[in-house]
């Protein structure tokens, strides 16, 4: 069961946050396979749409600081919630990724504007690179020096970093105690750190939203439990994953919304439209909770169990996707009710 509506009008607000992921990117043909202990964690970064197609093939084979860049925005974006609006130019490369990682502050290239995309990254330059980006990302990092037996060839600008990645159990070393600050860092193990600082990222939004002193339980007096609670956060997750695959910004989540989601998932159990229980249309769950908008839209599953289903049913319908990627939405909001005889209604609501 499906349906979809959009009601749009103009004007874009921006506000802050809670976060994304998914979508169902395939693995080529000749992508070739990671090292064992890296396997699991380079297919839940592609899945979660982090890593960028260039990156899913050679993955025990050096990362160019440009293709480090390009999975670097897409942790930022995805787990932030926020597209990265400032450029830094550099004289050797227009690659966007590039200057959006600049204009965030993370890198400032080799001097006199150069950034050498297509250059190795090395060990040392990644830990220095994540360390800005967990700064970015408000992620607390772990302060210790670093106690590799190597730590002299480490340059100094990045020996706080490597003591602070080792510390916070996203990089670790080569063997024997040894760090090998100047070797080349693999596609994979670039994966893998970075799916690493996104679930710290993640969890810091969870602990932010557990901490807001939004009155939800105020509203119709729902409280679903907490794993409808992960299924919602899954959901947003794949849609800001397929907008940010398609090039079109990702959707800030808004706790407020998430209650409207809720209790219009709730209400599909008794009836299942966009016409709710009592005639009104979907969109008076705005006005029941004083949210102000100037565009509103809505789709609705039921009967799937996964979120990354139901996101693919929305993808392969036509008016539900024009909805997910209507490129004016700038917040969602997504609720799960589990009703009597068990079957999950999905709600997501999105609004300019």
């Amino acid at each position: 069961m499906k349906r979809a509506k959009v009601f749009r009008n103009v004007l874009i607000i921006i506000i802050a946050s809670l976060i994304v992921l998914g979508a169902l990117p395939v693995r080529p043909a000749d992508a070739g396979r990671p090292s064992a202990w890296a396997e699991t964690g380079v297919e839940r970064a592609v899945s979660l749409g982090l890593v960028p197609a260039v990156m899913q093939a050679r993955y025990t084979e050096p990362v160019t600081r440009a293709e480090f860049c390009a999975a670097a925005v897409r942790v930022f974006e995805i787990a932030s919630g926020n597209a990265i609006v400032f450029r830094m130019a550099f004289r050797d490369t227009n690659d966007v990724n590039v200057q959006k990682m600049g204009g965030l502050g993370v890198l400032n290239g080799r001097g006199d504007s150069i950034f050498a995309p297509n250059d190795r990254l090395t060990r040392q330059e990644s830990a220095a690179i994540l360390a800005r980006l967990m700064e970015k990302l408000n992620v607390p990092l772990a302060q210790a020096p670093s106690g590799f037996a190597d730590n002299a060839d480490i340059a100094a600008w990045a020996r706080e970093a490597v003591g602070q990645m080792q510390a916070s159990g996203i990089m670790n070393g080569t063997g024997n105690n040894q760090f090998k600050p100047h070797d080349p860092y693999s596609i994979e193990q670039a994966i893998v750190t970075l799916l690493k600082v996104y679930d710290l990222a993640i969890e810091v939004k969870f602990a932010e939203i557990a901490d807001a002193a939004v009155p939800l339980a105020a509203f119709f007096d729902l409280d679903e439990g907490s794993d409808l609670k992960l299924l919602a956060a899954d959901i947003v997750d794949l849609v800001n994953a397929e907008r940010v695959n398609a090039g079109i910004s990702p959707l800030i989540g808004m706790q407020l919304l998430n209650a409207a989601a809720v209790a219009r998932a709730a209400e599909c159990e008794s009836l299942y439209s966009h016409t709710r229980p009592d005639g009104r249309r979907f969109d008076t769950v705005w006005d029941d909770l004083n949210i102000s908008s100037r565009g509103r839209g809505e789709n609705l599953d039921a009967g799937v169990d996964s979120a990354r289903e139901v996101v693919q049913r929305w993808v392969d319908s036509p008016t539900h996707k024009e909805c997910m990627m209507e490129p004016t939405w700038e917040k969602v909001g997504a609720g799960v009710h589990r009703g009597a005889d068990g079957t999950l209604y999905w709600a997501v609501l999105f609004m300019a």
